[in-house]
């Protein structure tokens, strides 16, 4: 199965984008681009919950620290709750489904999102009931939809929510995880699409996540990779970047060490696990340098193998 990714499509707008958010970021900063300390708070490791650090850096305005204990790099000083928690709502997030998933979905949806069906299928073998956790804008689900599972999906933002009914009638709960009933009988598959690195408490997430998921059930998880070659550079040179690596939403990327530890203490253990980037291709565009499309899907493949590429992704099931 070929599982190149074309950046162009899956990914247009990602510089609109970009620079859109971080004119928004920009009232948390002041005009020589430190910090309104008001805006902010100081945390500790995700995983682990130490403060030491053997490295730190500057991306987009934003201190990223890497943990001395279990290598996790996150974002600290951190912005507020509060403001966390409102921009999922505000037309500043929606902004990212308007520019950058809603012209790439016919892509998404029958290739990324086809092939990520694939590969979930291959590990079930049965239909059932899955819930997609930060569903978006339901192209993932719907392919589910497609091939007779019952769905469900819970999706924060309202406008991302509402397009899914509209476009795929697709049953979304407009919540947040937390506040999800979860009453009715287990699921087969539940599954985190970049979602984690979203939650200032993702063990809160995933134990919530185990009482939903049934005993056989599989859960998929991918988040950005704290070891990835995109994140590496960066620690190195700083400057900017158009993914990944985002202070305002993504709070962390974990560390292969890290996101092992933190499922295994959540009682789950791993069926899979692989990374899939766009390190190469993020790199060489930020050097303004382009490679022919094959070398960069070689290369791309080679950082694949030996670990490096910017999103893990695993399977999983209950211990």
């Amino acid at each position: 199965m070929d599982s190149t990714i074309d950046p162009k499509k899956v990914n247009p707008n990602l510089n609109r984008l970009h620079n859109h958010f971080y004119q928004c970021l920009s009232q948390y900063f002041n005009a020589d681009d430190t910090m309104r300390p008001e805006f902010f708070e100081e945390t500790v490791c995700y995983n682990c919950g130490q403060s030491s650090i053997n490295s730190e850096f500057i991306v987009d305005r934003f201190r990223h620290v890497r943990c001395a204990n279990c290598g996790m790099v996150y974002v600290s000083p951190r912005l507020r709750e509060d403001i966390l928690h409102n921009a999922y709502n505000e037309e500043d997030y929606t902004a990212f489904f308007r520019l950058k998933l809603i012209p790439a979905l016919e892509y998404r949806r029958n290739v990324l999102a086809k092939r990520k069906f694939d590969q979930i299928q291959a590990w079930t073998k049965r239909q059932g009931r899955v819930l997609d956790i930060g569903s978006g804008l339901g192209e993932v689900l719907s392919v589910f939809k497609e091939h007779g599972w019952e769905c469900l999906g819970i999706e924060f933002n309202s406008f991302a929510a509402e397009f899914s009914r509209k476009e795929f009638d697709l049953e979304i709960v407009n919540t947040s995880i937390f506040d999800f009933d979860s009453s009715d009988q287990p699921f087969d598959c539940i599954m985190l699409w970049g979602v984690l690195e979203h939650f200032k408490r993702p063990k809160k997430v995933l134990n919530k996540v185990r009482e939903l998921l049934h005993q056989d059930g599989l859960l998929v998880v991918e988040v950005p990779s704290a070891d990835s070659l995109l994140v590496c550079f960066f620690e190195q040179t700083g400057g900017s970047v158009n993914r990944i690596i985002e202070g305002d939403r993504h709070l962390m990327l974990f560390s292969h060490t890290a996101f092992r530890q933190m499922m295994r203490a959540c009682g789950f253990k791993i069926l899979h696990y692989q990374t899939k980037g766009l390190d190469v291709h993020t790199i060489f565009q930020h050097q303004g340098v382009c490679l022919d499309s094959d070398l960069e899907q070689e290369l791309q493949f080679a950082v694949d193998c030996l670990m490096a590429g910017d999103l893990i992704r695993a399977f999983l099931r209950k211990a």
